[in-house]
């Protein structure tokens, strides 16, 4: 698949984990191209690393590693497939061959014999991503520097995710990196904007939040009917947690960390700061990020978490929400 047209559409720059995953359930699965969601489900599975697919795979030679997000549109994607396409459970249990090794963060090209000298099933894929984000990662890309990306500063290329176990929510990305499908980052020196990403989305940006919760709830279903055999993940401190456990704990705490309530005085029931709010009955489109304000911005990443994960959001809350983004974001028609 190709990211974009005209320029997207060859070499290195035809094929991207992120672009793949956003698209695929209305390219090729809503179409009946299971064959093709197949071979690209299995084509980013070999390539899984730190817990994450590359955003730009470069023919699994290059790939980079620098993308928060896609992994969690993979993770709904091959949800999507088991649930739409005919016998797509079956998928869970096919192997492939691993570009790296599993749980090693070892940097080796791709004709080094260690490439592709193991195998992994999409079940096992699963499993090592979720896992890989329980107990927290820390790495610095390969290759890091101008020849891999010319635009970022140094600090830009320390990649850092983790989970607060006191909401399960997942954190990550830092001030000077753009690690979702806001990725633009500046390039003018003249302005000062050279290596300054316009949205760098660190902290836990609502989308991937709201695929979180909808891939736990998912395994933990398949769980309970057998169709699954990893029950949850081992967390930090050594102990471990069911995926059903995970998903409460986002659940609960999911409407009072981004929600922004219409109404001052409910500000006590949410983590809201009221002297920054801009506007109300919104739907926050990061938690806790590096600088503060851009928490509270409008954007249009909620309705990502609505889609996949709408037993998050309280029915009113989640129609003003829409509302206001329909008044303030939405172009003409």
């Amino acid at each position: 698949m190709a990211a974009g047209l005209p320029h997207f559409t060859t070499s290195w720059a035809r094929c991207w984990g992120r672009d793949i995953f956003i698209s695929l359930r209305g390219l090729y699965l809503a179409t009946g191209r299971y064959t093709d969601a197949h071979s690209h489900i299995m084509a980013f599975a070999s390539v899984l690393k730190h817990g994450m697919i590359p955003n730009l795979l470069s023919d699994g030679k290059l790939p980079r590693y620098n993308s928060r997000d896609s992994i969690w549109f993979f993770m709904q994607c091959i949800q999507d497939y088991t649930k739409m396409v005919p016998n797509g459970l079956d998928i869970l249990k096919e192997k492939v061959d691993r570009r790296f090794l599993p749980y090693d963060d070892t940097y080796f090209e791709f004709d080094d014999p260690r490439a592709y000298s193991q195998k992994s099933t999409i079940e096992e894929i699963i499993q090592e991503t979720l896992q890989r984000h329980a107990t927290g990662l820390s790495f610095r890309e390969a290759n890091a520097g101008p020849k891999l990306d010319m635009q970022m500063k140094d600090e830009g290329f320390n990649i850092e995710i983790h989970v607060d176990w006191k909401t399960g929510i997942i954190f990550g990305g830092n001030q000077s990196n753009c690690g979702t499908w806001m990725d633009k980052m500046g390039e003018s020196d003249r302005a000062g904007s050279r290596g300054v990403p316009g949205t760098p989305r660190d902290g836990a940006p609502i989308e991937i939040t709201g695929l979180l919760a909808s891939t736990l709830t998912w395994l933990a279903e398949l769980h309970e009917q057998g169709q699954y055999r990893f029950q949850g993940v081992t967390i930090e401190d050594g102990d471990s947690i069911t995926f059903k456990a995970w998903a409460s704990k986002v659940q609960d705490n999911f409407e009072r960390c981004y929600y922004v309530p219409r109404n001052p005085t409910e500000d006590g029931s949410y983590d809201v700061n009221s002297a920054i709010v801009n506007r109300r009955g919104i739907y926050k489109d990061l938690y806790r990020s590096g600088k503060e304000y851009e928490d509270y911005q409008l954007r249009p990443n909620f309705p990502i978490a609505m889609t996949v994960a709408p037993q998050l959001f309280t029915p009113e809350k989640a129609l003003g929400a829409l509302e206001m983004a329909d008044k303030y974001l939405r172009g003409p028609t």
